[in-house]
């Protein structure tokens, strides 16, 4: 395994260099629009690693999608000066990002800890690329929520993956399947 397909830098490594790299990019256009490279940075590193597959085949699969979505509906905001698009300048705008930080990395605990490791790499994506917002935000004291709202897409569309795959539990205890479970078959004697 070389370094660039290492889990660490496909998680944390590369979706924060390219949300660093964004908003650098964006800060030409304005101050405003720079806070969205952190989405873009998102958007751009789930292209590269796990990739845009399509027909979605899982809900793992679908999360591309939905930051790419959430991405170009947040770049409108800003463009229509629509509600949400004004910046959060100071404290506001530091606890917005830190906030969203800190629920990244506990759905990527929460996730890890659930079983799925997939998940967890993509929610320490999220909790990456939105350190790079806080720093952002720290820095120049500006940052909108239209572009936190992708972020907070994303960690919703990976809650909604985890809670879904968690395993049915019985009220029964011992252990026992649940009957709704398609896929137990009882043993008849």
């Amino acid at each position: 395994m070389n370094f660039l397909q290492h889990p660490a830098f496909q998680s944390i490594v590369l979706p924060l260099l390219l949300a660093v790299a964004g908003i650098a990019l964006l800060r030409w256009v304005g101050a405003r629009w720079a806070s969205l490279g952190a989405a873009l940075g998102l958007a751009t590193a789930l292209a590269v690693w796990p990739g845009w597959d399509w027909p979605p085949g899982s809900r793992a699969q679908l999360i591309p999608w939905i930051a790419l979505a959430g991405l170009v509906v947040a770049a409108l905001l800003l463009g229509l000066k629509a509600p949400g698009s004004q910046t959060l300048a100071g404290r506001p705008g530091l606890l917005a990002t830190a906030l969203v930080a800190a629920l990244a990395v506990a759905l990527a605990a929460w996730t890890g800890l659930g079983g799925s490791l997939l998940l967890a790499q993509l929610a320490l994506m999220v909790g990456s690329v939105a350190g790079a917002a806080f720093l952002w935000a720290w820095r120049s004291a500006l940052v909108t929520l239209a572009s936190l709202a992708p972020l907070v897409l994303v960690c919703l569309a990976i809650a909604y993956a985890q809670a879904a795959q968690a395993p049915a539990t019985s009220d029964a205890g011992g252990g026992a399947a649940d009957s709704n479970d398609p896929y137990y078959t009882p043993k008849w004697k």
